[in-house]
């Protein structure tokens, strides 16, 4: 198929940015082409290709859209012969592999890709220079862990002027009107290293800091080269840890006025969120931070006791209903399938999902990333599928042997949480009017049109064109 696809919203790509920065700085020329919404025909591609005729392709992976990597490496191949070196998750944790299934990708940059990149577009020999999996002479060869950055405020600002910001939208958590977004980045590192996530391992279990005063010259930065840009999404998987730092930012944020022409989401920790109380929410309402991003997880005491995410002593009901009351919208994520549940304990994860109430729910099949202690936990166990290709590892599909039909589970999970009568009687229908939106109805309206209807559309045209009546028919 000539098609290039895409199942995730379209957001700017930060560490494309950061890479093609640093790269201006040192005096490379750099060209951007974003495939999720600027280039989805491989016919176009190869033509822009043959424009620029680079003399390398840096190509960022999500576990996700590795098909679509490998159908990019081909067309440069094709078009031009660049070198293609493959970055990302994928890149730092299934390097081999994707050399293996992609003859046309020439190297894997693991882990951050600033230094390595640097080096290897400045005539490097790869075998000298940490961080980079790459072929010759017929063999696959590492060269180590890659050197991470140690001061983030040495690096240049992301080029967002290489890609088309206009194409990046999404809905206001106030108008639900759309609005031009983009993401920034304040830390690296995690010091928590959750059992099922790959940041420590990629970015070490300390954090590095940006200062404050540079992500608000950052945040200028934007509205000055970008005045139409409306959202910025913070993409540190905690913006309060540590607390103080992620404060610091709050109030700059307020006493640069940026609060009065951006809106901004966050993801943090509930523990974490809890330290400020309800001063908190007035501070993040009053920043205009429309919306927090809770990885709840499970409800299963083991889990949870394990997780070390939500006490027992913890009423995240009240706590959602206050920041929802104060302007303040969450989104939840919960993860089932773990080795310890059957059906019966997934389905109170999802009935815990309703109790709680966010404004919106994200639901994920628990998946043994290659590089994280479940990965090595199920490998272990025998418990990973055999033949399961690498975009599957997306929170989307069942990759461990289990009980439950996981895959059947998740979807039926979404519906039964958005038809749920409660639900429902909560929803103002007139919410799309006036100045107090309906988050709940906004959230609704979404699944009922990408998850339904959508998913509807598209078993269709499979049932008539193909003779295939479940969209998991052709995945993979």
């Amino acid at each position: 198929m000539d098609k290039l696809w895409t199942y995730s919203s379209d957001l700017l790509y930060l560490g494309a940015a950061g890479l093609a920065a640093r790269l201006i700085a040192e005096g490379h020329e750099v060209s951007a082409i974003d495939c999720a919404v600027d280039c989805r025909g491989l016919g176009e591609l190869k033509e822009r290709l043959r424009q620029v005729r680079p003399d390398m392709a840096a190509v960022p992976l999500l576990y996700g859209t590795v098909p679509n990597a490998y159908k990019i490496a081909a067309a440069v191949k094709e078009a031009c012969g660049a070198q293609v070196v493959f970055g990302g998750l994928p890149a730092t944790f299934s390097a081999e592999r994707l050399l293996a299934e992609c003859p046309q990708a020439d190297a894997c940059v693991a882990g951050e890709g600033e230094l390595a990149l640097s080096a290897l577009t400045a005539g490097g020999d790869p075998a000298g220079i940490p961080g980079l999996v790459f072929r010759r002479d017929g063999a696959v060869i590492s060269t180590g862990p890659g050197e991470r950055v140690a001061n983030l405020d040495d690096l240049p600002l992301p080029a967002r002027h290489l890609f088309p910001q206009e194409k990046y939208r999404v809905y206001s958590l106030r108008t639900f009107r759309q609005l031009y977004t983009t993401n920034v980045e304040t830390k690296r590192g995690c010091p928590f290293a959750c059992e099922f996530c790959l940041q420590a391992p990629k970015e070490g279990r300390r954090y590095r800091l940006r200062s404050p005063e540079k992500v608000i010259d950052e945040l200028r930065a934007i509205r000055r080269e970008f005045p139409f840009m409306g959202r910025v999404m913070f993409v540190d998987n905690d913006f309060l840890a540590p607390y103080e730092h992620g404060m610091a930012i709050v109030d700059g944020i307020i006493a640069a006025g940026l609060d009065k022409e951006l809106e901004f989401m966050v993801a943090a920790r509930v523990d974490n969120f809890l330290k400020g109380g309800d001063q908190l929410i007035e501070k993040f309402a009053r920043a205009n931070i429309r919306l927090v991003y809770f990885g709840v997880e499970s409800v299963s005491a083991g889990n949870r006791e394990r997780l070390g995410k939500i006490k027992p002593g913890y009423d995240l009901p009240a706590l959602l209903e206050r920041m929802r009351a104060g302007g303040v919208h969450t989104m939840c994520s919960y993860i089932f399938g773990f080795g310890n549940e059957d059906e019966a304990a997934m389905l109170e994860t999802v009935k815990a999902s309703m109790a709680d109430a966010p404004s919106m729910v994200k639901y994920n099949i628990l998946t043994p990333y290659p590089g994280t202690a479940t990965h090595g936990e199920c490998a272990a166990a025998g418990r990973l599928l055999p033949g399961v290709p690498l975009w599957h590892y997306d929170n989307a599909h069942q990759t461990v042997r289990h009980p439950a039909d996981c895959a059947a589970f998740f979807r039926a999970a979404y519906r039964r949480y958005y038809f749920n009568p409660a639900l429902l009687k909560k929803i103002r229908w007139t919410g799309f009017f006036g100045a107090n939106k309906d988050m709940k109805l906004l959230a609704f309206a979404q699944h009922v049109a990408k998850r339904e209807l959508q998913s509807f559309a598209r078993d269709a045209w499979r049932a008539v064109k193909f003779g295939l009546f479940r969209s998991g028919d052709l995945a993979g």
